[in-house]
């Protein structure tokens, strides 16, 4: 996919993100803990550069996070932006001490994941492959990242505090487990299309490295069939191998197959192959 094209699909996964609803207050709370976690963490300050992220926490986001928790209602949330000269802007949340959630039944672990990614994930695609990842701040949350995602069952890679997944099927089913469920089915037809591609390209390099090896294959027996000539062998050849010198002499840049097919009656690709082994050999002997 060309990299405007695959620019406005990540912004298309991150908008889908940001507007996704949300279905219920646990998964709120779950959302709202793995946001949070995902933000490098000082005391009762919670700080990241992800503006997205922030906006969905605290508005202007179309399902603002935070009014929706049930910890709103006793933990009022202060919002300030940080900016400084040659940095990202970035927002800053201050809470009173509250112990967030952490994810234990199965069905927390998705709204969680989903909060974390806003503000430790990424989606990459290189000149080949695609990856996603979560890329965390500190031990603690490394850490405790690692003992859920081993609950999702899909094939994570990484250690300390970075978490891959690479395998096509996993990416879509994360995507989806989180809510992002039109950006998923486009993923799918994304990476269906980069196979083809790929597939058509390994058999373009496969046709050119064969035509390769037919060309200086050709440019060999061409010279071996020329020393034959220069030397008086080929009076003193069998017949068969004769007219496979004849042959290549008459048709200097055909393949093997067609030059299997000029002789009389046609014989296969391995046939002339043996033959010129051992014209080759009878040469080499006549030297030594």
């Amino acid at each position: 996919m060309p990299g405007m094209d695959r620019d406005l699909w990540l912004a298309k996964i991150w908008d889908e993100w940001l507007t996704s609803p949300v279905t219920s207050r646990r998964n709120a709370d779950a959302e709202a803990s793995g946001l949070l976690t995902g933000m490098r963490r000082h005391s009762g300050t919670f700080t990241t550069n992800r503006l997205r992220a922030a906006r969905r926490l605290s508005g202007p986001a179309k399902f603002p996070l935070w009014p929706l928790t049930s910890y709103s209602r006793k933990f009022p949330l202060s919002v300030s932006m940080i900016t400084r000269p040659n940095h990202k802007p970035s927002v800053k949340f201050t809470l009173p001490p509250v112990k967030l959630t952490v994810p234990e039944k199965v069905s927390d672990i998705w709204p969680w994941l989903k909060g974390l990614w806003g503000t430790a994930g990424g989606l990459y695609f290189p000149k080949s492959g695609y990856y996603l990842t979560l890329i965390i701040s500190d031990p603690e949350t490394s850490a405790l990242t690692r003992t859920i995602i081993d609950k999702t069952g899909l094939a994570w890679s990484g250690h300390r505090n970075e978490f891959s997944l690479r395998n096509h099927d996993d990416i879509t089913t994360f995507l989806y487990n989180i809510g992002i469920e039109a950006g998923a089915l486009d993923f799918e037809g994304m990476t269906l299309i980069r196979s083809a591609r790929n597939k058509a390209n390994l058999e373009r390099n496969y046709d050119a490295a064969n035509i390769a090896r037919s060309v200086r294959a050709a440019h060999e027996q061409r010279r071996l069939a020329e020393e034959i000539m220069s030397s008086g062998m080929l009076d003193t050849l069998p017949e068969k191998l004769r007219e496979v010198v004849d042959a290549r002499l008459e048709n200097p840049d055909i393949s093997l197959e067609e030059l299997g097919m000029r002789l009389s009656p046609p014989v296969s690709k391995s046939t002339v192959n043996y033959r010129w082994n051992r014209l080759r050999s009878l040469v080499e002997n006549r030297h030594g």
